[in-house]
């Protein structure tokens, strides 16, 4: 039999024996799970934002330099004479290329209509003009003498080009408009298309 002054510490023992015991069968506590924080690489609430096309402003600055503007030219020149049907006229002033449709390119009396054929003589030209977007286009068609109504005729044909060259791609914005205040001296319709080159300040 135990002795009386060991029962304290045998008492001690199982206490301490229970409370091991009751700790190791307590279960850990579950931590709360806590939400991920976004990533810088997935900004929330644009998974598109990166699959663009080339910008409209992007596709439309095609503007040169005003150093660029002789060699542009040149180029463009050249490229003319290569693709256009020998018997229209090329010729340079100042800035720009003139080319002259006159003895290529007829309307019928009081008509301002372009026949297939007049189509077939501006293919070219509207190919090229695909390829060199910094060309702005004016289209220049005299009158046959001073009156009003011939003077009106020549605006009607000159817009069927332009509009002819819309349709073929060139932008409205590329084109102008052009009839001589003075008619043309032979009695004739004189077409002139002249480029120039968009350029930009730097």
């Amino acid at each position: 039999m135990p002795s009386l002054r060991l029962l304290p510490c045998i008492a001690a023992g199982l206490l301490v024996a229970c409370a091991a015991h009751k700790t190791s069968r307590t279960p850990a506590p579950i931590a709360e799970a806590k939400p991920a924080a976004p990533t810088a690489a997935t900004p929330p609430g644009k998974p598109h934002a990166e699959k663009r096309h080339p910008s409209a402003a992007a596709e439309k600055n095609t503007a040169l330099p005003a150093r660029e503007v002789g060699y542009y030219l040149d180029v463009l020149q050249g490229r003319l004479q290569q693709r256009l049907d020998s018997g229209v006229i090329i010729g340079r002033q100042h800035d720009s290329i003139v080319l002259d449709f006159s003895r290529r390119l007829s309307f019928m009396p009081d008509s301002a209509q372009l026949d297939d054929v007049d189509r077939d003589l501006l293919q070219p030209l509207m190919k090229i003009l695909e390829e060199y977007r910094a060309a702005l286009v004016s289209v220049r068609v005299s009158a046959d003498d001073d009156a009003v109504a011939a003077r009106k005729l020549a605006q009607q044909r000159a817009a069927v080009i332009a509009r002819a060259l819309a349709e073929a791609g060139v932008a409205a914005a590329r084109v102008v408009i052009v009839v001589p205040t003075a008619a043309a001296r032979d009695g004739g319709t004189h077409v002139e298309i002249a480029l120039s080159a968009e350029t930009r300040g730097d």
